[in-house]
């Protein structure tokens, strides 16, 4: 897959995607970590939200059932990759209320798009299902990387 995968572009992922590819036995792992690599290891840039490490954590560890020790191993390895970690502003979080009410859409998963164009990101990689309408008229790229038949098996959060 990860011959197939774009090179030289920005990534940014939610928080779901980032613990499904720090957890090695999940059944979606395959699917979304090429995406993850292609960034640390690769031509593409991975931009990290300031505060999905902790959730990301928090996922592996309450739904996952990933140790501890290896879940907070596995996420400051993250952290010290060549990921970049991004943060939001006041700008950031107003226009995430604007995509919010013009598109009608919940603030968080406006959130994700206000931070999309906050960082000029390429690329979404999203475990969402219904982002492709959210991102219809955007620059970024949305792809969710799990198979169809995948998605409904997965334990998930929101944010």
């Amino acid at each position: 897959m990860t011959d197939s995968l774009p090179t030289e572009v920005t990534v940014l992922t939610d928080v779901n995607v980032l613990a499904i590819a720090l957890t090695e036995d999940h059944p979606a792992h395959d699917d979304v970590y090429p995406w993850i690599q292609n960034a640390i290891d690769g031509p593409n840039v991975l931009l990290v939200f300031d505060y999905y490490p902790f959730r990301a954590q928090y996922l592996m560890t309450s739904n996952f059932g990933v140790d501890e020790v290896a879940a907070r191993n596995a996420v400051q390895s993250l952290i010290r990759s060549p990921a970049r970690i991004v943060s939001a502003t006041e700008t950031t979080l107003l226009e995430a209320y604007e995509i919010s009410a013009e598109k009608n859409y919940d603030v968080y998963d406006s959130f994700i798009v206000a931070l999309t164009r906050a960082y000029d990101a390429d690329y979404l990689i999203t475990t969402d299902g219904d982002f492709d309408e959210l991102c219809d008229d955007e620059e970024v790229k949305c792809v969710n990387p799990i198979p169809t038949e995948k998605r409904e098996k997965l334990t998930l959060i929101d944010g």
